[in-house]
């Protein structure tokens, strides 16, 4: 007796043909300045290109100032080490924040 339950299935894919109208009010909505100017800025990449300006120049200045130094210390020259090897990750988040294509399916 016990071999004879029932089996329940729960299907949960479904397919239904449905107007785009009816779910895609996108089109009639005009795009304000701002959003134009946040995709010109994104195509652009304005943001990464100005932060990798920022850090070049407090490279230049800080390695500039250890560089004058006449005795520096430990504690400095472990500073100026952070600063540069903080470079190498900004230039890897900067590379690896590009355009990435679509994937096919």
């Amino acid at each position: 007796m016990a071999d004879d339950k029932e089996t329940q299935v729960l299907v949960t894919e479904k397919t239904y043909e449905v107007d785009k109208k009816d779910f895609l009010h996108i089109q009639d909505v005009k795009s304000s300045w701002y959003n134009t100017a946040a995709g010109f800025m994104d195509t652009l990449r304005l943001i990464p290109r100005l932060l990798m300006i920022c850090y070049g120049y407090i490279f230049w200045m800080s390695t500039q100032w250890f560089m004058a130094l006449p005795d520096p210390t430990n504690a400095q020259a472990a500073f100026i080490s952070t600063i540069v090897g903080a470079g190498a990750a900004w230039f890897g988040l900067y590379v690896g924040s590009g355009h990435k294509p679509a994937s096919k399916k």
